[in-house]
């Protein structure tokens, strides 16, 4: 039995071994790979199209020429003879290949005569190239295939400059400015933004990159919906309309003292999306007395437009911490806000302006308006007392907005109240009248608008 045993354990055996042979040639195999690949036409053509001289300028001596479908350089020549001469034309830069092509290298150089030595340009000559709308040119901004963008080259004999500035001898100052194109990639961006569909993370990456990118949203005053949540009952019932109102940051602007609410990228509503008062006063003469003392540091107008407290700690306090515009607003907003160092102008019993730090504020006049009655003993550069603290912002200078051409300051549905007391009477804040001229307002007044501002970074 043993015997027979031993025998069966080796034709199991074997016969593993047979199906471990059979195993190994049937998973033999000879893999093959064929492929064919068509290759399409393709074709690499960025150049120079349609060259037109601004009316006004000097005649040139040697005019920019783009005669064929080829031309990638243009040389220009001209004479001036006394400031105010200047030169400008634009010119299409046309992509007819196959290919999105983005810049690669950008440099705008000036040399002396020569055309080799590298200068600094004097003081009575300016000269700029960029996009027609006035859009910096950059590397990385898309050109994509089958379009164009229209460029400006302007030189100007300055006339703002002193005598001293003057040549004293004729000169020779040679311009090379030069933009290198290459095949898009991944870093490609557009060149301006489209501030009614971008996400604000476009907007705010768009800042950062190239300011003016946003420049064409902001004059043509291009709005983006926004829906609030006023009553705060989870439910957005109203729906506001934002556009840019600033995106420049001049010298001034780090000057000790001034107001950073007109610096920066500045976002402020279109609309008047509520109304509500300055603040509440009666004539007791205490905290809550005279409208306007405080300013807008002590205003119930700021706690509600911040969901902040008023007169915090008070038997009068009002909290509006779990409403408010402030909370109104989407997240996405919300995340983007950063603090901004608000100057506001005094009233008649302060003496000294008010510095806040605030996420949302309301405008000052001047922001609005610049005052052109000639006199500083009246209007509102004699009024408001932190006039002279901040600036007008971009759109409304765009605008052209003085206190005689105030219509584009004008908001739907009406009147709407700026931080500004009224330094002349104890109880009144200015606002922008429905019409868009300054109008001073009792500060109790519950019937005037509100239309905030804020920074986003």
């Amino acid at each position: 039995m043993r015997r027979n045993k031993r025998k069966t354990t080796k034709m199991s055996l074997l016969m593993m071994l047979l199906l471990l042979g059979i195993g190994f040639a049937a998973l033999t195999a000879n893999l093959k790979i064929n492929g064919t690949v068509d290759v399409s036409k393709a074709s690499w053509d960025v150049h120079f199209e349609n060259v037109s001289i601004t009316e006004g300028s000097v005649t040139a001596t040697t005019v920019p020429t783009s005669d064929d479908e080829t031309t990638t350089e243009m040389t220009y020549a001209v004479s001036f003879a006394q400031p105010g001469d200047f030169y400008e034309f634009t010119v299409d830069i046309v992509n007819d290949g196959s290919m999105d092509a983005m810049v690669d290298v950008v440099t705008n150089k000036v040399y002396s005569s020569d055309g080799e030595t590298e200068i600094t340009i004097p003081n009575y000559l300016k000269s700029s190239v960029t996009y027609n709308d006035g859009v910096e040119i950059k590397p990385n901004q898309l050109l994509a295939k089958e379009t164009s963008e229209k460029i400006k080259v302007r030189v100007e004999y300055r006339t703002d400059i002193d005598s001293s500035d003057l040549p004293s001898s004729a000169d020779t100052i040679i311009f090379k400015f030069s933009g290198t194109y290459k095949q898009k990639d991944g870093n490609a961006k557009p060149v301006r933004v489209d501030f009614s569909t971008a996400s604000w993370n476009e907007i705010t990456t768009a800042y950062e990159n190239n300011p003016s990118s946003l420049q064409q949203s902001m004059l043509n005053g291009t709005t983006k919906e926004v829906q609030l949540d006023l009553d705060n009952d989870g439910t957005s019932e109203t729906t506001g309309h934002l556009r840019i109102a600033n995106i420049s940051t001049p010298a001034e602007c780090s000057t000790p003292g001034f107001s950073q609410t007109a610096c920066g990228l500045v976002i402020e509503f279109a609309d008047v999306i509520t109304e509500h008062t300055m603040n509440p006063w009666n004539n007791s003469g205490d905290s809550i007395g005279d409208g306007n003392r405080g300013g807008w540091e002590y205003s119930d107008m700021r706690a509600y437009i911040n969901s902040g407290k008023y007169l915090e700690g008070t038997e009068n306090e009002v909290d509006y911490s779990k409403s408010g515009i402030y909370n109104a607003l989407p997240k996405e907003i919300k995340s983007r806000i950063i603090d901004t160092t608000v100057v506001s102008g005094y009233g008649y019993k302060d003496s000294a302006n008010f510095t806040t730090t605030d996420k949302l504020y309301l405008l000052s006049s001047h922001e609005v308006w610049v005052d052109v009655d000639g006199n500083v003993s009246s209007g509102i550069d004699y009024y408001d007392k932190a006039y002279n603290n901040t600036r007008q912002l971009d759109y409304y200078e765009a605008k052209r907005v003085t206190t005689i051409n105030y219509y584009e300051a004008a908001k739907m549905p009406g009147a709407w109240w700026l931080r500004t007391s009224d330094s002349y009477y104890s109880n009144g804040f200015f606002g922008v009248y429905f019409r868009g001229d300054w109008y001073g307002y009792p500060s109790s007044n519950g019937g005037i608008g509100v239309s905030p501002a804020f920074r986003i970074g």
